[in-house]
């Protein structure tokens, strides 16, 4: 278990930054918004990291940070490859724990989601490394992680609900 520090109680302070950006980001249908969320988001949630000591998960955030730059401007394919091969150069120099091929596995996910062109797709493909990055941070005891990826999630299901489910539903009723 992590002592209770200053550097914890700092950790605890950024992630919770960070899951208000999260909630808001899921809320928004245009990617640009919901990547510009994202973007302070990882940086908040990497620093987080740093500070709990667990740098392979801090790095494998501030890739996505620069993931989510690049993707705002692009949506080029090209790009999911230099990230995944950015995210296990760094899982190489980095890793340190079992527990590290847990955030890795949430990151390789999400990279993938993020490519969807389909929102639809992307949110559930989204959903999966969310599922992953809660069990992460149960591990390695970040409560505000773990509520942190779980609002996330929520916001995920909440923002699936209204554009995909709701929508599907009210077409049916209409016919």
């Amino acid at each position: 278990m992590i002592p209770i520090t200053s550097f914890f109680i700092y950790s605890q302070i950024l992630v919770f930054c960070a899951l208000i950006l999260d909630f808001v980001a899921f809320q928004f249908k245009k990617r640009k918004y919901i990547f510009l969320c994202l973007i302070l988001s990882t940086l908040l949630i990497g620093l987080h990291y740093f500070f709990l000591n667990k740098i392979a998960a801090a790095m494998l955030l501030l890739f996505s940070s620069l993931r989510f730059i690049i993707f705002y401007f692009t949506e080029n394919k090209n790009y999911l490859y230099i990230f995944i091969a950015l995210n296990s150069i760094s899982l190489i120099f980095t890793y340190n724990e079992i527990f590290d091929l847990i955030i890795f596995a949430s990151s390789i996910v999400f990279i993938i989601g993020m490519m969807q062109k389909e929102d639809r797709l992307m949110r559930e493909v989204m959903m999966i490394s969310m599922t992953l990055a809660i069990t992460y941070n149960f591990i390695i005891f970040s409560p505000m992680g773990a509520i942190t990826e779980i609002s996330v999630l929520i916001s995920n299901l909440i923002g699936y609900h209204r554009y995909h489910i709701t929508k599907h539903d009210k077409k049916r009723f209409l016919r």
